[in-house]
């Protein structure tokens, strides 16, 4: 479900006139403690839906969270003690430095696998985006490492997704001269996907991969090479995805049922978070305030990001049943963190991203949901969790709203019945 986070979300906040300091991802502040940004203002506190855990670094100061898979490994980067970036893979605790291709000490790891396969970028330089950028995926527990980049020319290449078949979608310069191509690999040499026709701009950029093996991302519009256009791969085919009526779109995340999340910006220049579904449409998510960004979706149709709010900083998003919460207002108030970004959430609702740790310090978090069929939380599914719901519901408390609409009504009763019937959270 996930992506790398990359160019797209910088030339969309460009378009949007939302540019500060953190826009780039991974923020960094060259390990200087900090808030959550000027100006960073509290919002109201409503329950606190997920528990919250800080990842780790390798040494250093910093850490991200890219992406989480089904069965709970997490993968990202870190500064170690000198202060160089690496890839890290994480798992009941255990935090393992993956390290780097030879000769380029700089990574990141932008997704991971149910088998705990991984795919990032290496660079001889802590410019991870930069002219020196390889694309690699490591497996077993990193002793088998392979660097996808052939023809090593180093154009801003990077791996950015890969799906639990080990189908690996990325970017790539596949004939130099400053072009760049979306590519998919799994054996042998990586293939190149497919052009819009008339493409005489030649960058294109694969984000985001299903497990039935399309995948998303964005290309230059023919003809107007400093715009994006969303696209969709499928059987040999690519397929432009439609906008809302500004010059900029980009698809980021495909989940297994087709449908994709991404950003696109509007007539009016501001930029949305979007989902693209299946059937070919497009839906503005909206925002709680300025431009909002959507970056992964899961197979119940989840969606995080984030948004830009009225301050101007960044603040972390989900999208539940349409409707979008700003996820500061859904962790305990006593946590001290501020949630910048939400990168990836898989199946069973966890989510990871980056954020500002209690000390102020750029740290990856993962945010497990509550199990709103164990209503009491006493641990198990029984039928005190069904007293306890009608007493909330009965009494129109906030805790009631099990399907996070924003109110407490017969939807409620047949979200919670839906999950305790089936044993499932």
């Amino acid at each position: 479900m996930s992506k790398l986070v990359r160019y797209s979300v910088c030339a969309l906040i460009a378009a949007a006139g939302a540019a500060s300091a953190q826009d780039i991802f991974p923020f960094t502040d060259e390990g200087g403690p900090g808030p959550g940004g000027l100006g960073w203002e509290e919002n109201a506190i409503a329950i606190p839906y997920y528990t919250l855990d800080g990842i780790a670094t390798l040494g250093g100061l910093e850490s991200y969270a890219t992406s989480i898979s089904d069965n709970g490994w997490i993968v990202g980067g870190s500064k170690d003690a000198a202060g160089v970036n690496k890839a890290f893979r994480l798992r009941d605790g255990v935090m393992q430095n993956l390290g780097s291709l030879p000769g380029l000490p700089y990574s990141s790891a932008n997704d991971v696998n149910n088998n705990g396969d991984v795919v990032g970028v290496a660079a001889a330089s802590s410019n991870l985006w930069g002219s020196t950028a390889q694309p690699w995926i490591c497996r077993n527990g990193g002793t088998w490492w392979a660097d996808l980049d052939p023809y090593n020319r180093g154009v801003f290449a990077a791996a950015a997704a890969i799906n639990n078949n080990g189908v690996v979608l990325g970017t790539n310069s596949f004939t130099g001269s400053g072009t760049l191509d979306a590519f998919t690999w799994s054996t042998g040499s990586p293939t190149m996907q497919p052009r819009l026709p008339n493409d005489t701009c030649r960058i294109s950029y694969g984000q985001g991969i299903n497990d039935a093996g399309v995948a998303v991302g964005y290309t230059a519009e023919p003809g107007m090479c400093g715009t994006n256009w969303a696209v969709k791969y499928q059987n040999g085919q690519v397929v432009h995805l439609p906008g809302l009526g500004g010059d900029n779109n980009v698809a980021e995340a495909i989940n297994d049922f087709g449908d994709a999340v991404g950003s696109a910006e509007e007539v009016s220049g501001q930029v949305r978070a979007v989902r693209y579904t299946a059937g070919g449409s497009i839906e503005n998510l909206g925002s709680p305030a300025g431009a909002s960004f959507g970056l992964s979706t899961n197979n119940e149709g989840t969606v995080v990001g984030y948004f830009i709010d009225n301050r101007n900083t960044q603040r972390a998003f989900v999208m539940i049943n349409g409707n979008m919460f700003d996820l500061n207002g859904l962790i305990p108030a006593s946590s001290g963190w501020r949630l910048l970004i939400a990168t990836d959430i898989n199946n069973a609702g966890e989510i990871v991203g980056q954020g500002r740790n209690p000390q102020g310090r750029l740290r990856g978090f993962k945010l497990t949901p509550p199990c709103r069929s164990d209503f009491n939380r006493d641990g198990g599914i029984d039928g005190v969790d069904v007293e306890t719901f009608f007493d909330a519901w009965g009494s129109n408390l906030p805790e009631a709203d099990t399907n996070l609409d924003g109110g407490t009504d017969g939807a409620d009763v047949q979200y919670f019945f839906n999950l305790w019937d089936a044993g499932r959270c």
